[in-house]
């Protein structure tokens, strides 16, 4: 792994509560959206919605290990706005890649909520996998992070 990489892992910190309920909270919501679907599909719809799932979990391994290997220097945001772009797409295929995709999302932010990782949501499961968070951030939650740090930094009287 590259010594870039392991420097920006070392600085994150663990993220905020009110963010890491959030991310729970969202990702309880994903879930519940995807359920209805998944009960009334067929054996062989529910079999892609496991396919696009396990494609997902395979394909951000890669990402993740490709990334935290060679290119520890690659900025956090274009990183995040790279990593989303396959989800984001194959979201749009809608019907059994949709529930996929929002079943990954889901879990991923429940998985990330446990861990209390900061960083990119879709690199949960891979983070696990490989023993290695990420410092890509989160689209959604990088900022929310960032004020609730600054926010119960001045409430305890810690330079912000």
């Amino acid at each position: 792994m590259t010594a870039l990489h392991d420097q920006r892992i070392a600085a994150l910190p663990k993220s905020m509560p009110l963010s890491r309920v959030l991310r729970l909270l969202l990702g309880l919501l994903m879930i519940a959206m995807i359920t209805p679907p998944l009960l009334s599909a067929s054996g062989a719809g529910r079999m892609r919605v496991a396919a696009v799932f396990a494609a997902f979990v395979v394909g951000y391994t890669v990402v993740h290990y490709v990334v935290s290997r060679y290119f520890g220097w690659l900025h956090p945001w274009l990183g995040a706005a790279i990593a989303v772009t396959p989800v984001s797409i194959v979201f749009l295929l809608g019907d059994a890649y949709m529930v996929g995709a929002i079943g990954f999302i889901g879990l991923s932010l429940i998985l990330i909520a446990a861990l209390g990782h900061p960083g990119c949501e879709v690199l949960a499961f891979p983070a696990v996998i490989l023993g290695r968070r990420t410092h890509l951030a989160c689209i959604l939650f990088s900022p929310l992070d960032w004020v609730e740090g600054k926010v119960v930094a001045l409430f305890r009287g810690a330079p912000a």
